[in-house]
């Protein structure tokens, strides 16, 4: 493994998750800006998820047929600059179309630094790749924390800093580019080779799965602060709590994937997704240290799979990675996306309350599925080496 790449395509992936992640700080002060209903915070935010996951799979498809390392650092750039423009906005569907545009950044970004982690990864591709997923996830945490210090020294203008680190990430990935950069492979059409038959029932069943855990995910970022807000903790303290349940989350995903060599995946889909509403609840109905103990476990058990369903689908498809990556990471995330806009709805309808608690409860339905699905057999040592750009394309998070 070479230290260096995977250090800065882990702080790359680390700038680019956490300038996304500024948002569920950001749409409260957006939310009094522009009058905005719950509905039409939820219909902004799965804008951006599904923008920045369903083109993934487009990317990954150009990038295994082009050289296009370029769109690492452009991707680093555009999103930084996108997202900085978010305090700026004069309106509401102005913020739709910005935050549309700054999901195209991360979706390319993604699939060519997971291709650069992988290649730097060598024989350690699994923990090459770990790596990466944690910077994301890290990202993820450290993005609220980042709004909360720019938003409170400069109010919604200081979303325009996010422009700075953005930049400077670009320019030490352009600086190591030649360290970074993958060996560009002509695609190989082959023709005549077996391929073994898709297992469709538990494919659909896992997706099912990951929608399930993406939307509660997604949504809890989005009102979780928002609840709080209504609880009337203070703003400084909404943005802590989200640190704290996505960093733990972010730890919880190197523990599950580590567990899951050894005690199995289904194993650890299945507990960790039924334990998150018996430990997230608590963390809603208490105050002082309870609620953090509760965030942090709570955190921990929903990302815990993480990492553990993507390895599950190429299990499943040895031979249709790119199938696998598609299907994990685009459609069923990206439809996850689309329940935020959902439970945006239900927000109106029925109350905060309510749609949170909802929210609570769909990872442990997921849990649910996860006990009828039967874990595959572990690939093989370069059984997955099929076609090695697209194995390095399909481990893509």
């Amino acid at each position: 493994m070479r230290r260096r790449p995977i250090a800065l395509i882990l702080l790359s992936h680390a700038v680019v998750d956490s300038c996304q992640n500024i948002l569920p700080v950001v749409l409260p002060l957006l939310q009094n800006r522009f009058g905005l209903s719950y509905s039409k915070i939820g219909l902004a935010a799965a804008v951006l998820t599904i923008s920045s996951s369903m083109i993934q799979p487009i990317f990954g498809w150009i990038s295994d047929r082009w050289h296009t390392q370029w769109l690492l650092p452009a991707g680093i750039v555009w999103t930084g600059v996108f997202m900085g423009m978010l305090g700026l906005v004069p309106s509401y569907w102005t913020l739709v179309v910005v935050l549309a545009l700054t999901g195209v950044g991360t979706a390319a970004f993604h699939p060519v630094a997971s291709m650069a982690a992988a290649h730097a990864s060598g024989v350690q591709r699994g923990l090459g790749m770990s790596f990466f997923a944690a910077g994301g996830n890290l990202g993820f945490a450290l993005g609220p924390i980042l709004a909360t210090w720019f938003l409170a020294g400069f109010s919604l203008k200081g979303t325009t800093l996010l422009m700075v680190p953005g930049c400077l990430m670009a320019g030490a990935i352009h600086w190591y580019r030649r360290e970074i950069e993958v060996p560009f492979r002509e695609p190989e059409h082959r023709h005549g080779q077996g391929t073994s038959p898709i297992p469709w029932a538990k494919l659909s069943a896992l997706c099912l799965l990951i929608t399930l855990r993406s939307w509660g995910y997604s949504g809890l970022v989005i009102f979780l602060p928002l609840f709080l807000l209504d609880q009337g903790v203070a703003l400084t303290l909404t943005g802590r709590a989200l640190f704290t349940f996505l960093f733990f989350g972010a730890l919880g995903g190197l523990l599950g994937g580590h567990l899951s060599d050894r005690v199995g995946r289904q194993q650890v889909i299945a507990i960790s997704l039924l334990a998150f509403p018996i430990l997230m609840g608590p963390a809603l109905g208490l105050v002082g240290s309870p609620r953090w103990l509760f965030l942090a476990l709570a955190g921990m058990s929903l990302l815990a799979s993480f990492s553990v369903t993507i390895v599950f689908a190429q299990e499943l498809l040895p031979r249709h990675l790119g199938l696998a990556s598609g299907l994990t990471l685009g459609l069923a995330f990206g439809a996850g996306g689309l329940g935020v806009a959902m439970s945006g709805v239900m927000a109106d309808l029925f109350g905060l309350r309510t749609s949170v608690w909802i929210l609570i409860f769909l990872p442990g339905l997921g849990g649910l599925l996860a006990l009828r699905l039967r874990s595959p057999r572990p690939l093989a040592e370069g059984e997955n080496a099929i076609s090695p750009v697209a194995g390095e394309l399909d481990a893509r998070l």
